[in-house]
């Protein structure tokens, strides 16, 4: 190489993520939704936000609705509102999203061995380290939201 040169690098694409986290009041508690990936490289082996890579074209929102159809088996003729909480995580939107019925749910595709419903606390206690001080925004904001 000629003296002086610096090789180049292309730059890094920027890669957006989205999640959603379904949620609901039952009696006096708020129960949101996370899963559990099926394998540690889709993200570990403790419950967690569902989310995942934006596509090309298109909108943040749509990809938070659309992993959370893939990772939690969300309908979205059960969703009653969906609220962006924030950037998290480097480049994550968080959404939170209000649900009739925790039973309208299909099955979730093979990244997800399993889905639970948890209260803060519990997530708290068995959720991703990396992911509690994002729960508790969007538990801070749906209490917000119920005018709590």
């Amino acid at each position: 190489m000629p003296p002086g040169y610096k090789e180049q690098r292309m730059p890094k694409k920027k890669i957006n993520r989205a999640g959603l986290i379904p949620y609901l009041k039952e009696g006096d508690e708020i129960l949101m939704l996370f899963m559990k990936p099926s394998k540690p490289k889709y993200g570990g082996d403790v419950f967690q936000i569902a989310k995942g890579k934006q596509e090309p074209e298109e909108k943040i929102k749509d990809t938070a609705i659309r992993e959370a159809q893939e990772e939690l088996g969300l309908f979205t003729g059960n969703v009653t509102e969906v609220t962006r909480i924030g950037e998290f995580l480097g480049r994550t939107t968080i959404f939170i999203a209000e649900v009739e019925d925790q039973d309208a749910f299909g099955d979730p595709h093979f990244e997800t061995s399993e889905t639970k419903w948890m209260t803060l606390e519990e997530f708290l206690k068995e959720g991703r380290d990396l992911h509690r001080p994002v729960v508790k925004a969007a538990h801070r904001k749906i209490k917000k939201l119920l005018g709590e």
